[in-house]
């Protein structure tokens, strides 16, 4: 009888979040969860209980970016930020900040530059837009913050200069008030202007825990 394979610790959520990683780099996954999922069939593995969470997840599609896209990820980055810069100084009466993919180096062909505004009237937002003839979609958003609260937020989806954009609106007086990120339900990284403008410079790809990888 052929001896039983002795599976390494660690191996099967490395494998998951490989899987993952491959579902969202190629389009065919836009969330975690989604990701997870169609990993899990594939593998043949429980969802709950081999799964991986989000930040492996998310280093395993920074470092398949870097191994099998990293030129067209460069190019890509370069393209998302530079708009994202320049929306940031467009929107910067709503005090606009980037967050997301686009700023930590793991954006997808698929990913929109998500924008957080900051606005005690969405309206104001929309007459912004109207005035500048772009067109868009209104959509909540459902937001977690801290103490188990969460909320549903305006969020504008639009398309300017050819890139797509989700530009969510936060109440000015809470716009401090940071909803949990999605990543490991710590507030979420918030960026400005200037911030951005130094990344763009500096040519580097991946940000934050992932900087490492270039």
């Amino acid at each position: 009888m052929a001896p039983r394979r002795v599976q390494r610790p660690g191996a099967v959520p490395n494998e998951f979040a490989v899987a993952a990683a491959r579902h969202l780099a190629a389009g065919e996954a836009d969330d975690f969860d989604t990701a997870r999922r169609r990993a899990a069939r594939d593998l043949g593995l429980d969802e709950r209980r081999d799964a991986p969470d989000n930040r492996s997840i998310q280093r395993a599609l920074a470092e398949h970016l870097a191994l099998f896209e990293r030129e067209e990820l460069a190019a890509r980055l370069a393209r998302l930020r530079g708009a994202a810069l320049r929306a940031l100084e467009a929107l910067a009466r709503f005090d606009a900040r980037l967050v997301g993919p686009v700023w930590y180096g793991t954006a997808t062909a698929s990913t929109p530059i998500t924008l957080h505004l900051a606005s005690d009237e969405p309206e104001a937002v929309t007459r912004f837009l109207l005035e500048r003839r772009i067109p868009y979609h209104l959509v909540d958003r459902h937001c977690r913050f801290p103490r188990g609260d969460a909320a549903d937020m305006p969020c504008f989806e639009v398309e300017i200069a050819g890139e797509a954009f989700d530009l969510v609106v936060f109440p000015t007086a809470g716009s401090r008030r940071m909803p949990l990120s999605s990543l490991d339900d710590k507030p979420v990284r918030r960026v400005a202007a200037a911030e951005l403008g130094a990344l763009l410079d500096s040519g580097q790809l991946f940000t934050d825990g992932l900087a490492a990888l270039g």
